[in-house]
């Protein structure tokens, strides 16, 4: 595969509808070629920023009159299909049916993951890829402790969470790398499991979601869409940070496992961040306020 190959169907590559040995060919091309890298690198910058600022834009939105007016017209509808239809059992059978299937809709459209999740799990697999499975990272990884002092101090957390050896429901679970990189516009810090015969990285990178004070305690792991090249995401996100496992362990497994090891690490990145908090807060208490000396000698 040439670079005119690579940059035809480069915007399918990153949306994940090739044939897995067509996602080979492409990144057995971008293992050499820097040109295409930095195209590729570039495509998913910009994929990003677009499903951002649709997800932001409240013009996107639909008007609150839009609803209503809706809402009316449906009403008015179902009052005189009410009046037009005979009463049978046959108009409940209809009505039950449109009520199962509106809410089955539901259903998947509240579990659907949104653009931002699936970038997310679109970057975490690719670097699972590339730096645990086959070791073809465009920049080097660095030392946990120099990405927490240049880009994110929670990243701290990683040197010591999960600890080396983890009991979990399914198995034992043990940590064989520590470390941060990069992959594409972003900062993982990676953790590098052995699972039952699996490599498994846990990922913790910045939540581009980020809307309340404080890290949720409450985070529950969920799959981001359907596996990708045989790999699954987990996700279990915090208001500040999300926790990713990517492997090629059934999606239970991963999803059970990461209940025993994310969840945990996001527990202890909540209790640090209330740390953080207080310890700023404390900061600015204020003494209590005295006079000049001359003041205070004047006083006594």
């Amino acid at each position: 595969m040439n670079c005119r190959d690579v940059r035809e169907v480069a915007d399918s590559f990153l949306c994940d509808e090739l044939l897995t040995e067509t996602n080979h060919e492409i990144l057995q091309h971008l293992d050499s070629c820097g040109s295409c890298r930095t195209e590729i690198d570039g495509r998913r910058t910009l994929r990003r920023a677009l499903h951002g600022a649709f997800d932001r834009a409240p013009d996107l939105q639909p008007r609150p009159e839009f609803i209503d007016r809706l809402g009316g017209q449906l009403r008015e509808a179902a009052a005189h299909n009410h009046r037009s239809w005979p009463f049978s059992p046959r108009w409940f059978a209809i009505a039950a049916g449109l009520v199962l299937a509106a809410g089955l809709a539901a259903t998947i459209l509240m579990n659907r993951p949104t653009p931002s999740d699936t970038l997310l799990a679109q970057d975490a697999a690719g670097d699972h890829q590339n730096c645990a499975l086959t070791f073809r990272l465009v920049r080097k990884p660095i030392p946990l402790e120099d990405a927490a002092q240049r880009f994110d101090s929670a990243l701290r957390v990683l040197l010591t969470a999960p600890p080396d050896d983890i009991s979990t429901p399914g198995g034992p679970a043990r940590v064989v790398e520590r470390h941060s990189c990069a992959y594409g516009a972003r900062q993982f810090g990676h953790v590098v499991l052995q699972y039952q015969g699996h490599v498994v990285s846990l990922l913790v990178t910045a939540n581009d979601r980020s809307t309340r004070a404080a890290e949720s305690v409450d985070a529950v792991p969920h799959l981001i869409g359907r596996p990708m090249n045989g790999l699954s995401v987990v996700s279990v996100n915090g208001s500040r940070h999300a926790i990713l496992l990517v492997s090629d362990l059934e999606s239970a497994e991963l999803t059970k496992l990461s209940g025993a090891v994310s969840v945990p690490l996001a527990q202890r990145l909540a209790a640090r961040f209330t740390v953080d908090r207080n310890t700023m807060a404390s900061l600015y208490v204020l003494p209590a306020l005295q006079g000049p000396p001359w003041l205070d000698a004047g006083r006594r």
